[in-house]
């Protein structure tokens, strides 16, 4: 079983404090790339947007990470990590990989 370790948990808090603000303001800029680049879907951006700072506070508390690691295929992200590509154009081949699983929330 896992013990919960103080700097951790403390290091949890501040990805989640990180993350969730992070949220806001890409969906403050434009709540449809916003959600798109955080794999979201429209109902679950919007909740994001409207949390008050004391929401985003608790929220961030929680002892697991609130958001998801969407590189989990290992074939995707050895194929991004081989950096064969430069540049731009593995920025560009890196998005369209990722938009695979943000594309299914969308349907």
């Amino acid at each position: 079983m896992y013990h919960h370790n103080p700097a951790v948990l403390h290091d949890v808090y501040e990805i989640n404090l990180s993350y969730l603000m992070l949220a806001q303001k890409l969906l403050g800029e434009n709540l449809a790339a916003g959600a798109y680049r955080l794999g979201v879907d429209q109902d679950t951006a919007e909740l994001l947007l409207n949390l008050s700072p004391a929401q985003v506070v608790r929220l961030a508390q929680s002892s697991s990470l609130v958001c998801g690691f969407r590189l989990n295929d290992a074939d995707l992200l050895q194929s991004l990590c081989q950096g064969t590509l430069d540049g731009i154009l593995q920025q560009a081949h890196a998005a369209i990989l990722m938009a695979q699983p943000a594309a299914e929330l969308v349907k």
